[in-house]
C-alpha cells in the first residue's frame, strides 16, 4: 500500500471508531442516572453530591456518556486498531484478532472495574475521614466524578499493559529481554505512578496501586516472551528451506 492509500485506511477505520463511540456515548446518556447512583455508592451513606453552576450538571452528563461510551465501543475501537496492523502481520498472527480484541476489552474493563471494586472503596472513606467530625462534607458532584472516572481510566489502561507489549512484540518493537533488563526502573516507576495516582500517603492503599502495576509488568514480560517464541516458530515454517 502507498503513503495515501495508509492514510486513507486509517482516515476510515477513526471514522468507524469514532461513530461507535459516539453511538455508545449515546447509550451510556440514556442511562447516565442509574451509572451516576452506581458511582456514588463509594460515598458514605450520609454523604450527598452538589452542584455549584449552571454548567455542572450537562458537564457530569457527558462525562459519564463519554467514559462508559468508551468502555462500551472499546472492542471496536481496539478492532479497528487491529484491522490497521494487521496488514503486516503474518497470516497465522491474523488469527489472533478475535482473542486480542476481546482480551484488550476486557482488560479495559477489568482495570476500570478493580479501580471502583478494590481501591475505591478504601479510599474514599480514607480520605473524607481525616478530619473525623469536626467538619461537614460538600462535595461537588463535578469534581468527584471527574476523579472517579479519572482513577478508573487509569487503572483501565494500566490493565492494558500486556495488551500493548503483545501488540508491540508482534510488530518487532519489543523484546523481553529490554522488558527484564528495564525492570528496575519499571519498579520505581510503577512506584512513582502509584505515589500520584493514590491521593493518600498510608502504605495501604499505595499497596493496592503498586502491587497490581508490578503484577502487570511481569505478566507483560511473560507475554512478549511467549509472542517472540512463536514469531520464531512462524518464521521458521515460513522461509523456504535452501537446496544445493
Amino acid at each position: 500500500m502507498t503513503l495515501i492509500e495508509h492514510l486513507e485506511e486509517l482516515r476510515r477505520r477513526l471514522f468507524i471508531a469514532m461513530g461507535a463511540w459516539v453511538v455508545a456515548s449515546g447509550v451510556a446518556f440514556v442511562y447516565r442516572f442509574t451509572i451516576l447512583d452506581w458511582l456514588k455508592a463509594p460515598l458514605p451513606a450520609n454523604m450527598t453530591l452538589n452542584f455549584f453552576n449552571v454548567l455542572e450538571p450537562f458537564t457530569v452528563s457527558m462525562q459519564i456518556a463519554s467514559f462508559f461510551g468508551l468502555v462500551l465501543s472499546a472492542p471496536v475501537l481496539i478492532g479497528q486498531v487491529w484491522g490497521f496492523v494487521a496488514p503486516g502481520l503474518y497470516p497465522e498472527e491474523r488469527r489472533y484478532a478475535v482473542p486480542f480484541v476481546l482480551f484488550a476489552a476486557l482488560a479495559f474493563a477489568a482495570g476500570a472495574a478493580f479501580a471502583y471494586y478494590v481501591v475505591l472503596p478504601f479510599t474514599i472513606p480514607f480520605l473524607l475521614g481525616f478530619l473525623g467530625g469536626e467538619a461537614v462534607g460538600l462535595l461537588s458532584i463535578g469534581r468527584y466524578i471527574s476523579t472517579i472516572l479519572m482513577l478508573m481510566g487509569m487503572f483501565g489502561l494500566m490493565f492494558e499493559m500486556p495488551v500493548l507489549g503483545f501488540l508491540l512484540a508482534r510488530m518487532g518493537i519489543l523484546t523481553h529481554r529490554r522488558l527484564v533488563s528495564s525492570r528496575r526502573w519499571a519498579i520505581v516507576g510503577g512506584t512513582t505512578l502509584a505515589i500520584v495516582i493514590t491521593p493518600t500517603g498510608d502504605p495501604f492503599n499505595l499497596a493496592l496501586v503498586a502491587v497490581p502495576l508490578l503484577v502487570l509488568y511481569e505478566v507483560t514480560v511473560l507475554v512478549v516472551r511467549i509472542s517472540e517464541r512463536r514469531i520464531g516458530d512462524a518464521r521458521e515454517h515460513t522461509e523456504p528451506s535452501s537446496s544445493y
